[in-house]
């Protein structure tokens, strides 16, 4: 028995040790605790739930900032996607057309030419 004694004081001391230090390979308590935390998700989940969401852009407003772009090849494909869009939604038509209308007097003039193409284009082909 005395043999025992001798290593369960070891190991009492080896416990008192780990409690003075804290611990070494345990996680260190954040003070949160799960009451805590429920109440920041329900929290979180009532205030996305009262606020509106963010704004719709529309895609075509993305594309209409490339039109400053010094690239050509750029330029052109953004006016190309412009005017497509323009023709396949109706509805965003008039406000691309604005968009083109005031682009092609900023531009040089093979660009300004394809703007103004496409403008023609668009009004003639428009449901």
């Amino acid at each position: 028995m005395t043999q025992f004694t001798s290593q369960f004081a070891i190991i009492n001391k080896i416990k008192s040790i780990v409690k003075k230090t804290g611990g070494l390979f345990t996680p260190k308590d954040n003070g949160i605790t799960t009451a805590i935390a429920r109440k920041i998700q329900k929290t979180a989940y009532d205030v996305s739930r009262l606020h509106e969401k963010d704004a719709y852009t529309a895609p075509y407003l993305w594309i209409a900032e490339e039109l400053q772009s010094k690239d050509i090849q750029i330029f052109k494909a953004s006016v190309f996607y412009l005017a497509e869009i323009a023709l396949s939604q109706p509805r965003y038509a008039d406000h691309i057309l604005e968009i083109l209308k005031k682009n092609q007097s900023s531009v040089p003039g093979e660009q300004a030419a394809y703007i103004r193409d496409k403008i023609a284009f668009i009004q003639k082909n428009r449901r």
